[in-house]
């Protein structure tokens, strides 16, 4: 009779001692920013198989992440989807995982918009991006085929800021070295920031220096590029590696659930049509985990 009971109610006992534990405090996680994916629990990305979303997932506690691999097998209705170029597109944590639907670009179009070897297409693809924290320092960890056109790192952590975001840290590209390499700056207002070239949906795109008030200069913060050692249709996928000092940005911690944290960030490439994330909200995180406690002890005496 016990493991008829447990049987019966484990679908029900899986969805919510799941959903605490993607509601549960992580420990605190120490990087250092220089390339070497490691210490994030990503060292199976240089070995195993992109197309297993296994591989995507952190071996360590405290990252919460988001993939996005080439095209949303989800999104067959885009006027340019390619069945021969979808990926793994997925997001949480180490113990919770679920799909992340990538939304489509302004006329049906599935990112990124050139396929294998258009010029908009894999070249411009970002791959994933993973955050995490210490006491003393927020970490985030690119994935992309976009080393020369990748956008600046946009940060939410308060309220106000040009489209959404009041803090933008400055990567250098080829042809665009404005500011401080890893400039941490205030961006108060939607002038603060480029619009992305083709798809402006995809706002912000980086810094606009010739707006932004010299005074917002705050710190700097590690910024860290390298070659990952993994190509991806033929294209050198890169590594951006971030340590932006918490003093610097009011001292926020992360939120523990994944697509609350992930959301405080937002990168995109310069034209716009590979960006993220836009993660949707769970609704079962709002339940208080008391009531979700209380829920197992209901379902368990009503199957008994």
């Amino acid at each position: 009779m016990k493991n008829k009971i447990s049987r019966k109610i484990s679908p029900v006992l899986w969805l919510i001692l799941g959903t605490i534990a993607i509601a549960s405090p992580v420990s605190a996680l120490d990087v250092s920013v220089d390339g070497d994916i490691s210490d994030w629990g990503l060292s199976q990305l240089l070995t195993d198989d992109w197309s297993n979303s296994a591989t995507w997932v952190p071996t360590v506690d405290g990252v919460s992440f988001y993939v996005e691999d080439n095209q949303d097998p989800y999104n067959t209705m885009a006027i340019n989807y390619n069945a021969s170029y979808t990926g793994v597109h997925i997001y949480g944590n180490r113990t919770y995982q679920t799909i992340y639907r990538e939304p489509l670009l302004v006329g049906n179009r599935a990112e990124p918009y050139g396929g294998t070897g258009g010029k908009f297409g894999e070249k411009y693809d970002i791959e994933g991006m993973y955050v995490t924290e210490n006491d003393t320092y927020i970490f985030v960890l690119i994935i992309t085929s976009t080393e020369a056109h990748i956008s600046d790192l946009a940060l939410d952590f308060g309220s106000g800021g040009g489209y959404g975001y009041e803090y933008g840290v400055n990567f250098h590209r080829a042809g665009d070295v404005q500011g401080v390499l890893g400039g941490v700056y205030m961006t108060p207002s939607n002038a603060d920031w480029v619009i992305p070239s083709l798809f402006p949906q995809n706002a912000p795109d980086k810094i606009n220096f010739s707006n932004v008030d010299p005074s917002s200069y705050l710190c700097v913060a590690q910024v860290s590029e390298s070659a990952l050692g993994r190509d991806d249709f033929g294209m050198v996928n890169y590594v951006f590696e971030v340590a932006i000092p918490k003093s610097c940005v009011g001292n926020p911690d992360l939120p523990d659930v994944p697509s609350k944290a992930l959301k405080k960030f937002w990168i995109t490439e310069y034209c716009g049509n590979d960006a993220g994330p836009s993660i949707p909200e769970f609704l079962s995180i709002l339940i208080p985990t008391g009531i979700l406690l209380g829920s197992v002890y209901y379902f368990t005496r009503k199957e008994r």
